[in-house]
């Protein structure tokens, strides 16, 4: 090949390379069919040739936006959502030209956290626990909706730092799109579409068997004696496993959160703490650095974060559900709640079937909270207590309209202790908003606890339907 012919091929690859470097590229979770939410600024991002001048046009406004790409090659606009609309298109120029089209303007929300909202619609038989949603043949004839858009961020580690972009697609809400999305969150979705009548996306980032490090971004882990010893138990020389390593502290953030990170979402819904009951003691100054971590990295402070009160199940201590009480009752936390599944659970699976109600109970708090429904969203929450003789008089919040039971049955789950911290089994009477607690072995009682332990039979209720959250009044070690 002579000196000609080789500049020439040379010149040739060179400007093939720089056209494809130039070219204008977006995230995955910037697509076609996707759900952006109302009445707010919104992020699209993405990359192209360092200096690149990049503009944007959409259907519903007039404005032309514009920006330049970095050195690194990463822009990103900013851009105002009109109120709830459907079929829009958002137009990017650069050195080419990207549309994405079939856009709706509605309710965004991310559902998020382990195997329990990772649990989906349809049984899987090609992995055992993934038995799918109790009626599932009922729910899936109410499964079609084309103002429902899911996008399911695929698994990714990345141990080694933070990923720019996901493998996923925006899918309208249909069947057969739902055979392997969240349960919870499809749930949630609907009960949110057929309320508000605004179409809805759900971004689903979740994995199984993870715990609550794997999710939070490093920044806040150096250095911090909290994690010392997750750190060095699943440093990537420790690991004993190959299934270990979605546990590696920040993997999940790096890989399947930071790829979306910026997506503007209106909140998120959680369903976590299985995978960190062995350090439950820690748990609820984790889990605040989570949510206070997201929120500052997604800059939303205010971002809605409502979670799951992991279901009773045998392995469970009743530590875990403890400290998740302390995080939503954490006054220097605003925007949380707590949904409990003290009714739908399953004493040997701990991925129970009925996702009915962990769904609606999410949904309740969203609906009431973010949208001003006259909802009711939490049931009876131990206040304080009183004692009077041999007996426990405790009052409850959530419970304005009364406390019951089912067919007026007698209460379960109470105990009461003395001084012997030795607990017993209580008769429970209800008085309105008030439970009057007796044991003929504890005359002076001192202390009582409803439904603490790791799996148990609990049936106390509001008159709104709503269960009681279970609560221990004392601090003793657990017996």
């Amino acid at each position: 090949m002579n000196t000609r012919i080789k500049f020439l091929v040379l010149f040739l690859m060179c400007c093939y390379l720089g056209t494809s470097y130039s070219k204008v590229t977006i995230p995955s979770i910037i697509s076609n069919n996707m759900v952006l939410q109302q009445q707010t600024k919104v992020n699209i991002w993405g990359k192209a040739n360092p200096g690149e001048k990049i503009s944007l046009e959409s259907s519903w406004t007039q404005k032309i936006y514009s920006t330049v790409a970095n050195e690194s090659g990463k822009w990103k606009i900013q851009i105002k959502t009109p109120e709830a609309c459907r079929n829009q298109w958002i137009e990017i120029k650069g050195e080419n030209q990207i549309r994405i089209q079939n856009i709706l303007i509605g309710e965004v929300w991310l559902c998020t956290g382990q195997s329990n909202m990772e649990f989906p619609v349809a049984h899987n038989p090609k992995e055992k626990w993934k038995t799918g949603i109790i009626n599932e043949e009922q729910e899936m004839k109410d499964a079609t909706f084309n103002e429902i858009r899911l996008f399911h961020v695929a698994h990714q580690l990345a141990p080694e730092g933070e990923k720019e972009d996901c493998e996923g697609e925006w899918v309208v809400c249909n069947p057969e799109n739902l055979k392997d999305f969240s349960a919870i969150g499809f749930i949630f979705g609907r009960k949110l579409y057929k309320t508000l009548n605004v179409p809805v996306g759900l971004i689903q980032s979740t994995w199984g068997g993870t715990h609550a490090e794997s999710w939070t971004s490093m920044n806040v882990m150096k250095n911090n004696p909290l994690y010392e010893d997750v750190l060095k138990q699943y440093a990537p020389e420790n690991l004993k496993r190959k299934k270990d390593v979605a546990k590696v502290p920040s993997t999940l953030w790096n890989g399947m959160i930071a790829p979306i990170l910026g997506y503007t979402v209106k909140g998120n819904i959680w369903y976590q703490g299985e995978s960190n009951s062995v350090r439950y003691e820690k748990y609820a100054q984790v889990f605040t650095n989570l949510i206070n971590d997201w929120r500052k990295q997604w800059k939303q402070p205010n971002m809605p974060f409502y979670f799951m009160q992991i279901a009773p199940h045998y392995k469970q201590p009743a530590g875990i559900r403890e400290a998740q009480l302390q995080v939503w009752q954490n006054n220097k936390l605003k925007n949380i709640g707590m949904a409990v599944v003290t009714d739908a659970c399953d004493s040997t699976d701990i991925h129970p079937r009925m996702k009915q109600q962990a769904g609606e109970r999410l949904a309740a708090w969203a609906l009431a909270k973010q949208y001003k429904q006259k909802v009711a969203y939490s049931g009876p929450v131990y206040k304080k207590m009183k004692i009077k003789g041999n007996q426990l008089i405790l009052t409850f919040d959530y419970a304005k309209n009364g406390l019951t039971t089912p067919q007026q049955s007698p209460v379960n789950g109470f105990y009461i202790a003395g001084n012997d911290r030795i607990f017993y089994p209580a008769k429970a009477e209800i008085q309105q908003n008030k439970i009057v607690l007796t044991a003929p072995e504890v005359s002076h009682p001192v202390a009582a606890r409803y439904g603490f332990g790791t799996f148990f039979r609990v049936n106390l209720y509001n008159k709104e339907g709503l269960p009681a959250v279970p609560f221990r009044t004392d601090s003793f070690e657990e017996k």
